[in-house]
């Protein structure tokens, strides 16, 4: 088994659950990352696509020969050639049965279909115990019944394991710990890196709109400013995002989301505006030269999660290094406009200094990575 270096191949899974499979498949190269040309992410939380899936088992199994285009549907499509291996060995007959003249590519694959596919794939053989409560008179039961006897599921819901999901989407990472069992493939979970890591989710995962950079304004950082969402619409994560950012390209006619950095309720970190650009407030306050953090909440209400705060706390201290700023210069937005944001609950922990001593500590055991996309 390769020796891995500390964090492995991909930014995205450390300490993910199914690292170890999603390192098995990517030195078996059956996949080869999710942002083409870096290739350094694995995307764990993406879904599936039967495309996709396409790929992955053709890569599995070394499948070459493909004579006739079987399906109507994926003409040009970027895994055309891999479906209609698929379609060739048997391993796939289509989306529409009877005619099954289309495979739909681009839909997610279900966890049924999968065990569908692997079932065919790997040639499990028949079974004739029902592992699952939760596939009874499922179409795909059968086949669901011989990837569990063969080992390569256990169930979706542990420790319990005695349901399956047949009709859930399956997630990158899950399948990625699939194939690894269906291909008898050794599981090689990577040595962790010696510092922490905070992965940043890219704009483009969140749905952001393209910035209007020609009226962006070019500044230094020299200091670190929290803001906090306030009243919120009734959504959250992206889906609130993306409300925030039409609003201030709409409403506020300003060049793009006025935040850096965005901090979700369960602690993800997103991609906000280029911090080598002003951001922007519609409050009095000149913006010039604040990195600044919005964590979705609303403080004067409520008490940020410890997830918040760490993913907070991680990304202070790698602006303060990354931008050669002190811990001393992180402050509240109302510390400069006639506001109550960031809220009292975390207006609290920047006024008594926690927040800088927890920051100075991330920097004096090492620092923090971001791994901005």
């Amino acid at each position: 088994m390769a020796v891995l270096p500390p964090g492995g191949t991909f930014i995205d899974d450390d300490g993910n659950v199914h690292e170890g499979g999603i390192e098995a498949i990517a030195a078996a190269g059956i996949t080869t990352g999710c942002n083409p040309p870096d290739n350094n992410r694995y995307c764990p939380s993406q879904t599936v696509t039967r495309g996709q899936m396409a790929a992955f088992i053709v890569r599995s199994l070394g499948l070459t020969q493909a004579d006739q285009d079987h399906f109507t549907d994926d003409a040009g499509h970027r895994f055309e050639a891999a479906i209609n291996r698929l379609a060739a060995a048997g391993i796939t007959l289509g989306c529409n049965p009877p005619d099954n003249d289309r495979f739909c590519p681009d839909r997610e694959m279900t966890r049924g279909e999968m065990a569908a596919m692997l079932a065919r794939a790997f040639d499990s053989p028949p079974s004739s115990h029902d592992r699952f409560v939760d596939d009874g008179g499922h179409v795909l039961e059968n086949a669901i019944d011989r990837i569990a006897a063969a080992g390569i599921t256990l169930g979706c819901n542990p420790p319990d394991n005695d349901r399956f999901c047949p009709d859930q989407a399956i997630a990158r990472d899950e399948m990625a710990t699939f194939l690894t069992r269906a291909a008898g493939l050794t599981a090689n979970r990577p040595p962790p890196r010696p510092f922490p890591v905070v992965t940043v989710v890219p704009r483009e995962d969140w749905g952001a709109l393209r910035p209007d950079t020609d009226r962006m304004i070019p500044h230094t950082v020299t200091r670190l400013t929290i803001h906090h969402a306030g009243t919120q619409s009734g959504t959250v994560g992206p889906a609130q995002y993306r409300g925030w950012q039409a609003w201030h390209m709409g409403g506020q006619k300003w060049p793009d989301i006025a935040y850096h950095v965005l901090i979700g309720i369960d602690g993800t970190v997103y991609q906000g505006r280029d911090p080598a650009y002003r951001g922007d407030t519609a409050t009095t306050y000149d913006t010039t030269g604040h990195f600044l953090v919005v964590v979705e909440g609303n403080f004067e209400v409520e008490t940020p999660s410890p997830a918040q705060i760490q993913s907070l706390e991680m990304v202070l201290a790698w602006a303060s290094e990354h931008y050669g700023v002190s811990p001393e210069t992180i402050g509240g937005h109302g510390d400069y406009a006639a506001t109550s944001c960031p809220g009292r609950h975390l207006e609290d922990r920047i006024r008594s200094g926690e927040l800088e001593t927890a920051v100075e500590s991330i920097i004096d055991r090492g620092g923090v990575e971001l791994l901005w996309p």
